[in-house]
């Protein structure tokens, strides 16, 4: 390493990072302007992103005079080029997987506790990423050592010189994408997206102040951002005029055709029992979004506003006020997502389970035993959830669970290809699935062994669905795909009997579908963009998707997505099916759905 002379570095690097940007931004339908575009945002990103190892450098010549403290600076050097090498790595890896680089999404996943355990990564794949860091280390070493690439830069630059021209380069990309932005060149937009870490810069007023008339696209103008101070009701003073327990079970990554007698067995015989809804929609892509709209009855854009209030759903403090024995079991953690702090924020520590030791199968397992131990011994009204971890990739299952007898082995991220052993990913899901419903039925016999089906309300359902490559993608959090946002929910309660129902049905009735099963009988609308279920009037011509980045519109035959990152793709308005459409097809009547939703989504908000 002292034998590298950390100029060399420091050229190399920038260098590296710019080919590599260069070659993953590059996208069909190129045209002149958009490759000088291209290399000049490459050429500014890999400034901004070899930053770490540019002031390392400059530390270096500060203290040129000291040779230990300069050879340990370039100790430095060498150590921070790998970090963004390796960086690179991760980033491109995560967008073949998932279709995203590291974002603030991700930096919440790996800092949150709990939050790397929720990725199920394999112990396999914690030695691949060892094996990775070190061989990635040796191979950049010895490009280092034996790429003479300061002889290609052999005039010193100045500083001042140096920062001019990335400063004027910087003005002249973020000025050409605000233009691409708003003149709506897609090819642009498309190009910055797929460079890493890149920074969206927009002048629609500067450009409409100077007189610029552009025709956008019709529908490429709508905003769908909402924001600022919370308008939710307190909690009001009421007493249930059912106390049925709650038991609700919810499930990791379960996708709605899961639920059939040959993957489900014990739970399709439960449903012949309760009343199951086919065409039911999860608020969200994922576990955050997903959880939050089924007890909130919001959508997923105000989560992060109850997340900093520390704020319970009006639902979880009725049940709290109405003296329940309140028990939550997971096999992953509470604090990740941040479910201690929104959902059950009102729970005491000794009434929240966290079990994470062993593989995702074994602590359904043992959390299902301590929870029929409580449910046993319960007094009524109690209410007890359980969050499943079986169906969650890398999908867990014991032998004895095996329904797909042709599955991959060993689901090592960085090894797999994704799109060639899809089939074999999918049977490890089936498997999961099968052994997911057997912790499931053993809940559903129990709570039948005991009799308490006579007084007791039971949901099943997931958080989110899962996809398998059928639009593109694998796993979710990616996409509105609906295999990705469909999933399965039954809802039994006393009386209320068996049926089916195939009309349209999201997360965001099931707060207003409880509380009112327990006598709550305040007009919805209150508290939540849901209905009751079972309300005669009920009726539901649209629902509502969220991701990290904003909301997808959801109607019986459209949707129309709006995240801050959609603008860059061309379906962002799709039929039912997930194929693109053109704003200027959709009928009178989505666009009239598209104006209430937009009249409403603030609508808890001052």
């Amino acid at each position: 390493m002292l034998h590298i002379p950390p100029r060399r570095t420091v050229l190399l690097s920038v260098l590296a990072v710019f080919i590599a940007n260069v070659g993953m931004a590059i996208v069909a339908g190129m045209g002149v302007t958009d490759w000088l575009f291209l290399l000049v945002a490459c050429a500014v990103q890999a400034i901004i992103l070899c930053s770490p190892i540019l002031i390392a450098y400059s530390l270096i010549l500060c203290f040129d005079n000291r040779r230990f403290v300069a050879l340990a600076l370039s100790s430095v050097v060498f150590v921070c080029s790998v970090l963004v090498i390796l960086f690179l790595l991760i980033n491109y890896k995560l967008r073949d997987m998932y279709g995203f680089y590291v974002n603030y999404f991700v930096v919440n996943l790996v800092t949150t506790p709990g939050g790397m355990e929720a990725m199920g990564v394999s112990d396999s794949t914690n030695v691949t990423i060892g094996i990775v860091i070190i061989a990635v280390a040796i191979a950049w070493f010895l490009a280092l050592r034996f790429l003479p690439v300061d002889r290609l830069f052999r005039t010193k630059i100045r500083v001042r010189y140096f920062m001019g021209i990335f400063v004027f380069l910087l003005v002249a990309q973020s000025g050409w994408y605000a233009w691409s932005e708003y003149s709506f060149n897609r090819t642009a937009m498309q190009v910055a997206d797929r460079i890493v870490w890149y920074i969206p810069v927009t002048a629609r007023n500067f450009f409409e102040n100077l007189g610029f008339a552009i025709e956008r696209p019709e529908g490429s103008d709508i905003d769908m951002t909402a924001s600022g101070t919370i308008d939710y009701p307190e909690t009001p003073d009421f007493t249930f005029d059912k106390s049925y327990n709650v038991v609700w079970l919810v499930s990791e990554s379960l996708r709605a055709d899961m639920l059939r007698p040959d993957y489900m067995p014990q739970t399709w015989e439960f449903a012949q029992k309760a009343q199951r809804f086919t065409q039911h929609y999860s608020g969200g892509n994922g576990t955050r979004m997903g959880m939050f709209s089924q007890f909130y009855g919001l959508y997923g854009n105000y989560w992060f506003d109850f997340l900093f209030d520390n704020r319970p759903p009006l639902l979880m403090d009725l049940i709290r006020t109405n003296n329940y024995d309140l028990m939550g079991y997971t096999s992953s953690r509470f604090s990740y997502p941040e479910f201690d702090k929104t959902i059950f924020a009102g729970f005491a520590e000794e009434e929240l389970q966290s079990y994470t030791d062993g593989a995702g199968w074994q602590r359904d397992q043992k959390n299902v035993t301590d929870m029929l131990v409580d449910v046993e011994g319960a007094t009524s009204p109690f209410f007890e959830f359980m969050f499943f971890e079986s169906a969650h990739a890398n999908y867990y299952f014991p032998e004895e669970s095996v329904i797909a007898p042709e599955y991959l082995d060993d689901f090592n991220y960085l090894t797999v290809d994704v799109k060639e052993s899809i089939e074999l990913i999918r049977n490890r899901y089936i498997n999961a699935v099968h052994h997911l419903d057997s912790q499931i039925g053993r809940v559903l016999t129990a709570l039948e062994e005991q009799g308490r089906l006579d007084d007791t309300i039971v949901i099943v359902t997931g958080d989110h669905g899962e996809e398998f490559m059928e639009n593109g993608r694998w796993g979710h959090n990616s996409t509105f795909s609906q295999e990705q946002i469909r999933v399965p929910l039954l809802v039994y309660a006393p009386g209320l009997g068996a049926g089916v129902r195939d009309d349209m049905t999201s997360h965001l009735d099931m707060p207003a579908t409880v509380l009112s099963l327990l006598g709550y009988d305040a007009n919805p609308a209150i508290y939540s963009y849901g209905q009751n279920l079972f309300a005669r009037d009920y009726n539901r011509n649209y629902t509502v998707v969220s991701d990290w980045h904003g909301n997808a519109l959801i109607t019986h035959d459209l949707k129309m997505v709006f995240s801050k990152k959609s603008a860059a793709y061309a379906d962002t308005m799709t039929d039912i099916d997930d194929d693109p459409v053109e704003f200027e097809q959709i009928s009178s009547g989505n666009k009239s759905v598209l104006g209430r939703f937009a009249k409403e989504v603030s609508r808890f908000y001052f």
